[in-house]
């Protein structure tokens, strides 16, 4: 076992032990032990499916921030408890470092390069399966609680929702634009869930995507002063940046992150760490719901993150979006299953298996429509890995493009007709180490070039119909109107 591997045991040890007085976790063992007993004196060979899947996204998400994968500063207690009873995949990549093409490869299972969504200005295609309409069509209730402007109803991602939550009745501090904070995406989700129990026995999705801890790190003083004295002892936390003119955060603070005029590092790291705080918080209101309601045991969670966020890694601040480094792209990612054993997966798994998982697991079909992943949950998928593919396709002067197998990276930048290959060891904390082995590279390359051939190289764009107010927003989101000069450092 390797260093970092033996931290995040011994880290969940220790949550173990000390999670032992959460009623929550009692409750939660009860229940599997109830489950077990019953599937030991049963004679029905049938297992009740979930007949409520509760679908939990995050928007701009580290791994490393929660316990369950190995974060140290105590941030998720509710996360990780809920973690100790799913299926938790340490090794899970998403497709991009934007919001809405991640979110559409989840509800999809299929890549956002070959549905032609390269930003958050691009569109769902009409028709597109999705799991809510696979799940409409099969009877299923559907409702959405979404927090992120981009996904609001112009990205297509409403279709096939009965309701489609996307009120914004906040504001964002420093570039003003429409949001909803962690506590209103709760009890908006728990008014969904409430509208769900009114159709008695029927099964029901709920998705709920919350925007925090996506910048600016607003957040109350007193929250940000318990890390601040942490932070400030970590690498660079006492370090002053420059604020930079634009979105890009390579070099310095981007202008929409700068609040009160502070340049230290440990300050926004701080608020960073008190976003992820605030929300974990939201999420155990959010369980504490469903337990009150009796509705836990018949519940499927998924919990996933769109993306990470860096911290100053390759020198690239408090940014998303530009890069497929680990901090951006390998996400949190896992699975509470009524009756299934707590499990810890280390094989390789992109966010788009979850479409296809999930729809054979809450309706038993295999007949799903085409998409890309492979069945998390099929015998024997453990000793198997999926080979993610990963694109930052409407980045506006540089696009970066590659694939994850097995310990490798293989990452092309591409600015123009000049491109260059550089491969990654994946997984360590850090910087990425880079391997010069000639072989590998030649043969990641050939498999890079077979995937994109598959998903086919010349998918258009597809646009949303929004007006200059709407297209001036998305923009101002951090994404989209520049990119940085050089990526060597940021990966």
């Amino acid at each position: 076992m390797d260093e970092s591997a033996a931290g995040v045991e011994m880290k969940r040890e220790d949550q173990s032990t000390a999670g032992a007085g959460n009623p929550r976790r009692r409750l939660s063992i009860g229940l599997l032990l109830v489950v077990l007993l019953a599937g030991l004196i049963s004679c029905q060979p049938e297992v009740d499916r979930p007949s409520l899947l509760i679908f939990l996204t995050v928007d701009t998400l580290r791994s490393d921030r929660l316990g369950a994968f190995g974060g140290d500063l105590g941030l998720t207690p509710n996360l990780d408890a809920l973690a100790d009873e799913s299926t938790v995949f340490t090794s899970t990549y998403a497709p991009t470092s934007f919001t809405l093409p991640s979110v559409s490869a989840m509800m999809t299972g299929r890549y956002p390069s070959e549905l032609g969504i390269w930003l958050n200005e691009s569109g769902l295609p009409e028709a597109t399966p999705t799991l809510a309409r696979e799940l409409k069509r099969r009877g299923w209730r559907t409702y959405a609680v979404v927090s992120n402007f981009v996904l609001r109803r112009g990205s297509g991602l409403d279709a096939g929702f009965d309701h489609y939550d996307d009120s914004f009745r906040d504001r964002e501090a420093v570039r003003g634009l429409p949001e909803r904070t962690a506590t209103d995406t709760t009890d908006a989700g728990l008014a969904m869930i409430d509208l769900c129990r009114e159709g008695g026995d029927s099964r029901c999705l709920v998705w709920i995507h919350y925007q925090d801890p996506h910048g600016p790190y607003t957040t109350s003083d007193e929250r940000r002063a318990r890390f601040l004295p942490i932070e400030r002892e970590l690498a660079n936390g006492r370090h002053i940046l420059p604020v930079n003119p634009g979105t890009s955060g390579l070099g310095g603070i981007p202008k929409y992150q700068y609040i009160d005029e502070q340049r230290e590092v440990a300050f926004y790291r701080a608020g960073y760490d008190a976003e992820i705080s605030y929300l974990d918080e939201e999420v155990g209101r959010l369980l504490d719901g469903l337990e009150e309601r009796g509705l836990m045991e018949a519940a499927l969670i998924v919990f996933a993150a769109d993306h990470g966020e860096s911290l100053g890694e390759g020198n690239y601040w408090f940014a998303h979006g530009d890069y497929l480094s680990e901090v951006l792209v390998r996400v949190p990612f896992f699975l509470r299953i009524p009756g299934r054993a707590p499990a810890r997966r280390s094989d390789v798994v992109s966010l788009v298996d979850l479409y296809g998982t999930l729809l054979r697991q809450l309706t038993g079909e295999s007949d799903a429509p085409a998409h890309r992943g492979r069945d998390l949950l099929a015998e024997g998928a453990a000793e198997r890995a999926s080979v993610p593919y990963l694109d930052t396709r409407g980045a506006p002067k540089e696009r970066r493009y590659g694939i994850v197998d097995g310990k490798y990276k293989w990452i092309v930048s591409e600015r123009g007709d000049v491109s260059s290959g550089t491969l990654f060891l994946v997984g360590q904390r850090g910087p990425a180490v880079k391997s010069e082995n000639r072989d590998i590279q030649r043969a990641m390359n050939e498999r890079l070039d077979l995937m994109m051939r598959s998903l086919g190289r010349e998918v258009p764009e597809i646009r949303q119909e929004i007006t200059d107010a709407d297209r001036e927003a998305l923009r101002a989101l951090g994404y989209a109107d520049e990119s940085p000069d050089t990526e060597e450092e940021a990966r």
